[in-house]
């Protein structure tokens, strides 16, 4: 396996740490009310990793339960944002952009949960927009949205 096919990233106190070792699927940034919510941010980007090319190298996050059937990964330590685990994405581990230590090297695909997108935040970048979920990956967020 190349060098440039492996990605790490981890928590601003370094508490926990994650290795991929293949490039993501794909990338998204989520507009939803509970993205922000848990990043303290006016979106949240995800890239996800294929679960048999991920590991936990040091420490793992804590999990909230966003829904029955989403859970969102966190540093107990610092709070950081790190993950997202969705119960019909099993074979994945999303990972927040902002988490990896070189950011710059994973593509955005699409943007979704744009009905509920901040109005004076906006990103001129041309990318596919969905009001909810994209088409590209099953989900049942439609299901736990309020």
């Amino acid at each position: 396996m190349s060098e440039t096919a492996v990605f790490e990233g981890g928590c601003l106190c370094g508490a926990i740490r994650y290795r991929a070792t293949s490039a993501p699927l794909r990338g998204v940034i989520c507009h939803c009310g509970m993205c922000r919510k848990h990043s303290g941010a006016p979106a949240l980007a995800f890239v996800h990793f294929r679960r048999q090319d991920f590991s936990w190298l040091q420490g793992e996050p804590a999990r909230y339960a966003s829904s029955p059937f989403a859970q969102r990964g966190f540093c107990p330590r610092c709070g950081s944002t790190l993950s997202m685990h969705e119960e019909v994405l099993a074979d994945r581990v999303q990972v927040t952009v902002g988490s990896l230590d070189d950011p710059a090297r994973v593509r955005i695909d699409d943007h979704v949960w744009t009905q509920e997108q901040i109005p004076w935040f906006r990103i001129d970048d041309r990318l596919p927009r969905f009001p909810t979920n994209s088409a590209a990956v099953p989900s049942k967020a439609a299901q736990s949205q309020g």
